[in-house]
């Protein structure tokens, strides 16, 4: 069954316990780190985050969390790897890129499809780089996304492939689904609200990564209840991939809580309850100070009891049952989790540097 890779080293995925699958343990947009507001006393905020991550641990079974947060957005290796040591959860970490119009920055944006990819198979198999140096943090799952700014959302225009997926974004998915190839990680997925009022967005992005030779089952389509058409979530988990359950509570892009028990529940009752995972997608610490009308709280962020209190009756009124959520929260998240990772000297296969076929122009 392999092991799941979390921040302080492998563990077997019978003692992950219930697992949230999509969490930012914390995050900001690129420049924050230039920004005299987003200094932040590192050691607080670590204690502050590891005792949220306790509490979820002692009153709800939460064992596993995957911190979903890219390297642009504000990932930190040690910072991870403090918090799963001061809270006891388990922490995995992910290696990818946020959607173009406000992530992958413009180093990466130069770079070859094969280059991109062996810089998610080292983040794997080596250790993520942070601050100048390698450390021996590995991530364990990869992360692709598409989609428009929150402040402004509407959807994206359609890219010269023809689906409503820039040509970066394109370029950079295609990476991710060589390097998953390439270690047998999980690979999980960023979608766009706006884009699935004009397209099944969750079926594009596996039309790219099958192209280059992904199995759907190691899939994670999220954000995909926001607007939830049921025929195409049945087109995507007829395919194989899972859907994530996500952002319950928030409000965001006017998601409602209603709608996504419905949608879960008329999933569960066609038989599709393997293929369902649950989480939060919380901020637990926004490296940004005060928000402003510029710049605006975009989601709230659900207290760590709010599934347990709330979400989870609701979905026990619809009629799912305790065994259909016990695989949403454990046994579904473990075996998405898990993976045979390769050695890292034989997984890396390094490219020659040759970049200029596929890189967009300086």
């Amino acid at each position: 069954m392999g092991v799941i890779r979390t921040v302080l080293g492998d563990i077997a995925p019978e003692t992950a316990g219930a697992v949230l699958m999509h969490e930012h343990m914390i995050a900001a947009w690129p420049g924050v780190e230039f920004d005299h507001r987003g200094v932040f006393d590192w050691d607080a905020v670590a204690d502050e985050v590891a005792a949220e991550l306790a509490a979820g641990k002692a009153r709800h079974g939460f064992q596993t969390v995957v911190d979903i947060t890219p390297p642009e957005l504000g990932r930190d290796p040690f910072f991870i790897a403090e918090v799963s040591r001061r809270s006891g959860v388990n922490l995995v970490a992910v290696t990818g890129f946020f959607c173009q119009s406000m992530g992958i920055p413009y180093h990466w944006r130069r770079q070859s499809i094969d280059e991109v990819a062996d810089f998610h198979v080292r983040d794997i198999t080596e250790g993520m780089v942070f601050a100048n140096q390698v450390t021996s943090i590995r991530a364990g799952i990869i992360k692709i996304a598409t989609g428009q700014d929150d402040l402004h959302p509407r959807p994206t225009p359609v890219g010269p492939s023809g689906r409503h997926i820039g040509d970066v974004e394109d370029r950079i998915i295609r990476a991710a689904a060589r390097a998953q190839v390439r270690t047998g990680a999980p690979l999980t997925t960023h979608t766009d609200p706006e884009d699935w009022s004009v397209t099944n967005i969750g079926a594009e992005h596996l039309d790219i990564l099958e192209e280059e030779g992904v199995d759907p089952h190691r899939v994670i389509t999220g954000h995909c209840f926001v607007n939830p058409r049921i025929d195409w979530l049945k087109e995507i988990l007829d395919r194989g991939s899972s859907l994530q359950i996500d952002n319950i509570g928030t409000g965001w892009r006017d998601l409602d809580d209603e709608h996504i028990s419905e949608a879960v529940a008329e999933l569960v009752a066609e038989g599709y309850e393997d293929q369902l995972v649950i989480s939060f997608d919380r901020f637990f610490y926004q490296r940004r100070g005060p928000l402003t009308a510029n710049d605006p709280i975009v989601a709230e962020k659900m207290q760590i009891d709010y599934m347990h209190d709330e979400f989870l009756p609701l979905l026990r009124q619809k009629g799912v049952g305790d065994d259909a959520i016990q695989k949403m929260l454990v046994v579904n998240p473990a075996r998405h989790l898990a993976f045979d990772p390769p050695a890292a000297p034989d997984a890396v296969g390094i490219t020659d540097g040759s970049w200029a076929a596929e890189a967009s122009p300086a």
